[in-house]
């Protein structure tokens, strides 16, 4: 069984990559941070926190941050291009999440574009929140 962070990453990147408006994107498992002209467009799915509070004695409340990040090369309307990117990881996020079962809602957008010399590379970061209440984390009981 894999872990519930893992596995919001792969519903939510296997739902992006599906989409038609992301099939030539690149989808790397790990974000690497810096990416290169020739590499875009890229999309990536992370999971940078995670909290917890105590619900029961046995489970616990927990709010996990996901985020997908979208980097694009484009031109002055690069910018128009990733708001219309945001509505689209929105629906596929939110539907591909809720379908589970988990609670999860938008909390942040933010857009960024510069140039790397030649042309507007612009990118964007989507934050989700997803709530679920999991057992209290344990080991297992040794013979």
């Amino acid at each position: 069984m894999s872990h519930y962070r893992s596995d919001a990453r792969a519903l939510a990147r296997t739902a992006l990559i599906a989409h038609l408006r992301f099939a030539d994107f690149t989808a790397p498992k790990v974000w690497p941070g810096v990416v290169d002209a020739d590499s875009l467009p890229v999309i990536g799915v992370l999971t940078p926190q995670d909290s917890s509070r105590m619900e029961t004695m046995t489970s616990t409340e927990r709010k996990t941050l996901m985020q997908v990040a979208v980097r694009r090369k484009g031109g002055e309307n690069v910018e128009d291009i990733l708001d219309e990117d945001s509505e689209v990881i929105e629906a596929v996020v939110l539907a591909a999440l809720r379908a589970q079962n988990r609670f999860c809602f938008l909390r942040e957008t933010s857009v960024v574009s510069n140039t790397d010399g030649v042309q507007n590379v612009g990118t964007l970061v989507m934050t989700f929140e997803i709530t679920t209440v999991r057992p209290e984390a344990s080991l297992p009981v040794a013979p």
